[in-house]
């Protein structure tokens, strides 16, 4: 019997943080920054081809902000540091 078929998973003996791709805080910051962009365009596109697609627009209206009140509490950690 295989995983597939329902039979049991062998478990690796190794750590679960072994198989983690972490993000430094500063890899994460650049890629907030990129998404943050790529929304303000997206938003932008909207705006000059369908600016009556309220729902979209609210729903990366409210995305827009959270990612940048997260930069901004990333900015104000490296001011303190």
């Amino acid at each position: 019997m295989t995983p597939e078929d329902g039979g049991p998973v062998e478990q690796l003996p190794l750590d679960d943080w072994a198989d983690q791709d972490l993000l430094t805080k500063d890899e994460a910051h650049e890629r907030l920054l990129i998404e943050i962009d790529r929304t303000k365009a997206r938003l932008a596109e909207l705006d000059e081809n369908s600016p009556d697609d309220d729902a979209e627009i609210t729903l990366l209206t409210r995305r827009l902000n959270a990612m940048e009140s997260t930069r901004d509490e990333y900015d104000s950690y490296l001011r303190e540091k």
